[in-house]
C-alpha cells in the first residue's frame, strides 16, 4: 500500500500539480497580451473612425469654396448691400443650415473675412480683426488646399476642436476669408468611448515633445514615461499599468490610455484562485477515495476479468465464489449474475439454439411449398378454356409454364437458388396470368445485374408478384402494369415490384409497415397479404442480414412498389457459383 501511494504521489500527483502550475502561468501571461494587443487594436480602429469624422467635417469647406455665390460675397463682388443680403438668404445660409445638419458635431460656422467692403454679419461673417492673434500666428503658413486642427483648451483631456482653412476666389489667386469650424467635445468623447475609455481606464494627452498636457495622467511614474518616449512601444505593461498610445495627427497629439492591472484582472485572478483551490482539493480527496475503493474491489475484479477473457464455446464453466464478508456485496452479485448467465448460454447453445434453427427450417420448406389454391384453379381453368377454344401453341406454351413451375415449387432437394432462376420462374407466372387476364395485364421484367451470381431463398419474388396481381390487377377494371426491376449499387442490391394499381390506404400503409417491422408471431386472424409480405421480410433478413429488409412504399391511386434491399456481404465464391450452376442447368435438362 505505500508503494501504491508513493507511486501514485511521484508519478501523477506532483507531475499534475507542477504541469497545472506551469500551464497557467503561461496562459495567463498570453492572455495579458492578447488583452493588450487587441486594446491597441480597438485604439487604432477607434482612431480610423475620428479620421472619418475629420474627413466629414472638413468636407464642408469644399461644399463653401465651390459655391460661386459665397465666393464672390467674400471677394466683394455685389454692388448693393440688397444684392449681398439676396445672396447670403437665397443661396448661402441654406449652406450654412445644411452642413450644421450633416454634422451634428458643429457648434458654428463663422468665416473671417479679408475685404472691407465685403457686408459684415456678426454671427456669420466677421472681421479679420476679431481673430485671435495667436490663432492668426498658426494659421498664416497655411497654403491653399491646407487645414489645421487646433484644440480650445489645451489642459482638458477633452476639449473642443477648432477648423481652420482659408477660402480663396474662384481663381485660388487671393485668400478672400478664412473658414472657422467650432467642433464641441463630443467627437473626443465618442473617440475615448470608442477605445474603451471607461470604468478604470483613463486618457490622457501628451505633446509630441513627450509633455503631459493634462492633468489627468494618475498612475504614470517615471519609468512608465520613459517606456513612453521609446520608439516601437505602442503598447505596453510595465508591472502593475497596462499602456496603450497613438498619436493622433491631426492634433499632433499622442493619447495615452492606462489601466491598473489589478483593477482589470481582479476577478478574473479571483475565479482562477478559487478554481485553482478546488481542483487541487477535488484531486486529493478523489485520490484518497479512489485507493481506497481500489483496494477492496480491483483484486475480484481482476479475477473476474481473467476468467471471463477464457470464456468460450467450449468452456463455459462458472466462477467460483469464496465466502467471507464481501461475498453479498455489489461484486459478490455481480459474480452471481455472470455464474448465472454463463449457465444460461450453455442452455441457449445446447437447446434452445438448436430448436430455432429446426423451427426456421421448417418455416423455410412450409414457405417454399405454399402456392395459393386459386391459383392452381385458374391455371388448370385457363388450360381447359384454350383447350376447348383451338389447338395451337399456347396450349402448348401455358402447359409448359405451369409445369415448369410445378416442378420448381415442389422440388425440395435445395432449399436455395440464384437470382436468375427465381426471376425465370416470375416470367413463367406472368405469362400465366397474361394468357388469363389477356389485355387487361402487361408487364416487364429488367435486370440490371449478374442475377446468376446471386444466391437467395427459393421462391423469394413469387409473394410479392402474386400481391400485386391479386390487389393490383384483380382489383381494378383498368389495364395495369407490373414491372420488375432489379439493380445494384457498391452497397446494395435492389429489387422492385411496382404496379400502377389503386395502391394502399395510408392508415392500412401504415398498419402493414408496422407489422413488418414488429418480430412477434403471426396470428389467424392475420389477413393473407399481410402474412406474405412479412415472411418475405424474415426471409430477407434472415438470408442476408438484419439491415436487408422489404420496403412497402404506396401512395392511393398511384400503385405500389414492393422493393427488396439486399445490403452486400460478401462476394459469393466462382466455384460455388458455378456449381450451383451446373445444378440448376441439370435441373432444367430433366
Amino acid at each position: 500500500m505505500r508503494k501504491i501511494v508513493l507511486g501514485y504521489v511521484i508519478m501523477i500527483f506532483i507531475p499534475v500539480i507542477a504541469f497545472g502550475y506551469h500551464y497557467y502561468t503561461q496562459i495567463y501571461g498570453n492572455l495579458t497580451q492578447q488583452f493588450v494587443e487587441s486594446r491597441q487594436k480597438i485604439l487604432e480602429q477607434a482612431y480610423a473612425n475620428m479620421k472619418t469624422d475629420f474627413a466629414r467635417i472638413q468636407s464642408v469647406h469644399r461644399v463653401l469654396q465651390y459655391n460661386p455665390y459665397l465666393t464672390d460675397y467674400l471677394d466683394g463682388v455685389y454692388d448693393s448691400d440688397a444684392d449681398s443680403v439676396y445672396a447670403l438668404t437665397r443661396y448661402i445660409l441654406p449652406l450654412y443650415s445644411q452642413s450644421m445638419f450633416a454634422n451634428p458635431e458643429i457648434e458654428s460656422i463663422v468665416i473671417y473675412k479679408m475685404k472691407d467692403r465685403v457686408l459684415p454679419i456678426t454671427n456669420l461673417f466677421r472681421d479679420r480683426s476679431m481673430l485671435d492673434p495667436q490663432t492668426e500666428a498658426a494659421v498664416s503658413s497655411l497654403k491653399a488646399g491646407q487645414g489645421i486642427w487646433l484644440r480650445a483648451d489645451p489642459n482638458v483631456s477633452e476639449p473642443d476642436l477648432i477648423y481652420y482653412q482659408y477660402i480663396y476666389n474662384t481663381q485660388i489667386t487671393e485668400r478672400i476669408g478664412l473658414l472657422e469650424i467650432r467642433v464641441s467635445n463630443s467627437l473626443i468623447r465618442n473617440f475615448y468611448a470608442a477605445a474603451g475609455v471607461e470604468g478604470n481606464w483613463k486618457a490622457a494627452l501628451m505633446s509630441g515633445q513627450g509633455n503631459l498636457l493634462t492633468n489627468e495622467a494618475a498612475g504614470l511614474d517615471h519609468k512608465t514615461l520613459s517606456l513612453l518616449h521609446e520608439e516601437g512601444r505602442d503598447f505596453f505593461i510595465d508591472r502593475t499599468t497596462i499602456v496603450n498610445q497613438l498619436k493622433l495627427e491631426p492634433l499632433d497629439v499622442r493619447v495615452i490610455i492606462t489601466a491598473q492591472v489589478g483593477e482589470v484582472f481582479r476577478s478574473v485572478k479571483q475565479k482562477e484562485l478559487v478554481l485553482v483551490t478546488i481542483i487541487v482539493l477535488l484531486l486529493l480527496t478523489l485520490s484518497i477515495a479512489y485507493y481506497l475503493l481500489a483496494s477492496t474491489i480491483t483484486k475480484r475484479i481482476l479475477r473476474l476479468a481473467r476468467h471471463m477473457r477464457t470464456l468460450n464455446d467450449d468452456n463455459l464453466r462458472v466462477l467460483t465464489i469464496q465466502s467471507g464478508k464481501f461475498e453479498k456485496d455489489e461484486i459478490g452479485f455481480l459474480i452471481g449474475a455472470y455464474n448465472s448467465m454463463v449457465r444460461r448460454m450453455d442452455e441457449l447453445i445446447n437447446n434452445v439454439h438448436r430448436a430455432e434453427l429446426r423451427n426456421k427450417e421448417a418455416a423455410y420448406q412450409v414457405l417454399q411449398a405454399q402456392i395459393k389454391p386459386h391459383f392452381l384453379y385458374n391455371t388448370l381453368e385457363t388450360i381447359r378454356m384454350v383447350a376447348e377454344a383451338n389447338n395451337d401453341k399456347e396450349v402448348a406454351d401455358i402447359s409448359f409454364w405451369f409445369g415448369k413451375l410445378m416442378r420448381y415449387s415442389l422440388t425440395s432437394a435445395q432449399q436455395e437458388t440464384v437470382l436468375a432462376k427465381e426471376i425465370e420462374m416470375v416470367d413463367f407466372y406472368m405469362s400465366i396470368h397474361k394468357m388469363r387476364l389477356q389485355s387487361r395485364l402487361t408487364y416487364e421484367i429488367k435486370v440490371d445485374l449478374d442475377a446468376g451470381r446471386l444466391a437467395c431463398p427459393r421462391f423469394l419474388l413469387q409473394p410479392l408478384i402474386e400481391n400485386s396481381i391479386v390487389h393490383g390487377a384483380s382489383a381494378v377494371l383498368r389495364p395495369v402494369h407490373i414491372r420488375l426491376h432489379a439493380s445494384e449499387t457498391e452497397e446494395e442490391v435492389t429489387i422492385d415490384v411496382t404496379d400502377n394499381g389503386n395502391g394502399i390506404a395510408p392508415d392500412r400503409l401504415l398498419e402493414l409497415r408496422d407489422r413488418l417491422s414488429r418480430h412477434d408471431e403471426f396470428k389467424k386472424e392475420d389477413e393473407p397479404v399481410g402474412v406474405g409480405l412479412k415472411n418475405v421480410n424474415e426471409r430477407v433478413k434472415g438470408y442476408f442480414g438484419a439491415e436487408s429488409r422489404l420496403e412497402i412504399i404506396s401512395a392511393p391511386g398511384k400503385g405500389t412498389s414492393l422493393r427488396i434491399v439486399i445490403v452486400k456481404r460478401t462476394v459469393m465464391d466462382v466455384e460455388d457459383t458455378d456449381r450451383r450452376r451446373r445444378a440448376f442447368d441439370s435441373e432444367r435438362v430433366s
